[in-house]
């Protein structure tokens, strides 16, 4: 008898009456999958978008004195300690325009470019990805929200993912409905089978009633029977579509309950998203955490002002709870994000986890929540890729446009493309190390190159300073050591977009006073990024 007789092949099923249970992956499996001659069954990649509109405090949110592979995370990013090695943190990414506003902030996130109108948008990189990979799946894509709140006035600010006619694809806010159509629909051959039975119904009576119907009639009714027509096909993708890892995995899935309040919404549709990912019921979804102009009020953190008023926190600065509630809702958000990466962890796929073969984004569509600006978005990027992601790192890039991520993600999906929106190439420094060399140096030349009067020229470092009793100082360090304090006024930052200098070696020109002994910068005339 040979040593290797009691091995099993790898698809071997527990057969009873009406039912074939796929075996998980055991060990006296392992030497059949080394010696089986059957190609090798390729990665099911996944890939989630998690947008947290309403951006962040950048002082919160930075970490400095950093290098590539040894870097503190910051008071925000604190929830990710434990993840350190399975992100990527990615600095400088940079949105298209100037900023200024939330008009273009969700849709710049997901396409690269300005909004193009109320209605219609361009279409975004998820939905590029969704019509690559949607054929191998039940569910082409998920679109979802946790967050209820919907701007009337631009409906462009209310969804992430746009279709190839840049028409918005629908977003449900509600985890249960979501639950059954992931769940208990056409994966049931019971429900197909019913289903099937009612459409045959239908085109008896059709088949019936259009013998006697006038022209105008007949294109109603063709009208009606297309939506029977795409019915069937749904019904005919599950049916070819026979997946017995799937199947077991579905006897495993329990009901998500219904939910009204934000909290349990944000971790039912992560649940959701893990669950789908899991069972391959679908490969791309994006979530809705936070709307761009959110108006949700955080009364389990003890916080009921605003979001979004809570955002601007140097005009509100009055506000009961808050720089420090705008903190701490944003950290909670961090922590749901862990707690997502945790959980996809968890779930053990073909080839290591579902977290080994997904990218996953997570992000806001500006940077200061105040200013609006688009320049270094905060972004975090988590997941192994299936092997094309290397986590555990801190790239700061030299200002690239994030349609060279959105390249590069699409690259990651098996989707290759040239451009997208405002790319100038693909993203380098995901897949591999980054070893990019600093972008500013100081060479000595950071000083006042000009002082008359009241009025300054000078040349150094902009950097930012928030703080709970000082909301709106800007520095300019200098090659001495020197910093020069920007104390302007809220509509001088904003008109000037001083904001999207930040971080930059930058040419300065304003007006300034003397304050116990110290020079401050009141006014900013001209700002150039170097």
């Amino acid at each position: 008898m040979s040593k290797k007789s009691y091995l099993i092949p790898r698809r071997t099923f527990l057969r009873g009456i009406g039912a074939a249970l796929a075996l998980p992956s055991l060990e006296i499996m392992s030497p059949a999958l080394s010696y089986a001659k059957t190609a090798p069954v390729k990665k099911a990649l996944r890939m989630a978008v998690l947008f947290k509109g309403a951006g962040v405090n950048p002082s919160s949110w930075d970490i400095t004195g950093a290098t590539e592979i040894n870097f503190e995370l910051s008071k925000l990013l604190s929830p990710l300690e434990k993840n350190k090695s399975d992100i990527v943190l990615l600095r400088n990414i940079e949105g298209s325009g100037k900023g200024g506003g939330h008009e273009s902030a969700t849709v710049n996130f997901m396409t690269g470019q300005l909004r193009k109108s109320r209605l219609i948008q361009r279409h975004s990189f998820d939905q590029i990805i969704a019509d690559h990979v949607g054929k191998n799946t039940p569910v082409k894509s998920l679109q979802l929200r946790s967050d209820t709140y919907l701007d009337g006035n631009d409906p462009a600010e209310n969804f992430l993912s746009y279709g190839k006619d840049g028409k918005a694809l629908p977003v449900e806010d509600k985890p249960e409905i979501v639950f059954n159509h992931l769940f208990k629909g056409f994966h049931n051959s019971g429900f197909r089978q019913r289903t099937k039975s009612v459409l045959d119904e239908v085109k008896e009576s059709y088949a019936a009633i259009v013998r006697k119907a006038s022209n105008q009639d007949k294109q109603v009714l063709e009208q009606y029977l297309q939506s029977v027509r795409d019915v069937e096909r749904d019904i005919e993708q599950f049916t070819t579509q026979n997946n017995p890892v799937r199947d077991a995995r579905l006897r495993e899935i329990r009901p998500v309950p219904a939910t009204n309040n934000l909290a349990g919404r944000t971790r039912a549709m992560l649940e959701l998203i893990a669950l789908a990912f899991w069972t391959d019921m679908t490969r791309v979804s994006t979530l809705i955490m936070a709307h761009t102009e959110s108006r949700s009020t955080f009364e389990f953190l003890g916080i009921n002002d605003e979001l979004h008023m809570l955002s601007h926190f140097v005009r509100t600065r009055n506000r009961s709870a808050g720089l420090s509630g705008y903190d701490k809702i944003n950290h909670w958000y961090i922590q749901q994000f862990a707690q997502f990466i945790d959980r996809l962890k968890s779930l053990k796929d073909a080839d290591g986890s579902v977290f080994d073969n997904s990218a996953i984004l997570f992000g806001s569509g500006i940077k200061h929540g105040d200013y609006h600006s688009v320049t270094d978005l905060p972004l975090v990027l988590a997941g192994g890729g299936g092997g094309k992601i290397l986590p555990g790192r801190y790239v700061d890039y030299p200002n690239v446009p994030n349609g060279n991520l959105h390249l590069k993600l699409m690259d990651i999906m098996g989707v290759q493309r040239e451009q997208f929106g405002n790319s100038t190439g693909l993203l380098t420094g995901i897949s591999e190390k980054a070893n990019l060399a600093p972008k500013y140096v100081d060479d000595g030349s950071w000083k006042i190159v000009k002082e008359s009067g009241n009025k300054i020229q000078l040349k150094g470092m902009l950097k930012i300073s928030v703080k709970a009793d000082d909301l709106n100082l800007y520095l300019v360090q200098l090659s001495n050591k020197q910093q020069i304090e920007i104390r302007p006024s809220f509509g001088n930052v904003h008109s000037l977009r001083l904001d999207a200098c930040v971080g930059s070696v930058v040419e300065l020109t304003g007006e300034f006073n003397v304050k116990d002994g110290r020079k401050n910068i009141t006014k900013v005339s001209h700002c150039k990024r170097l």
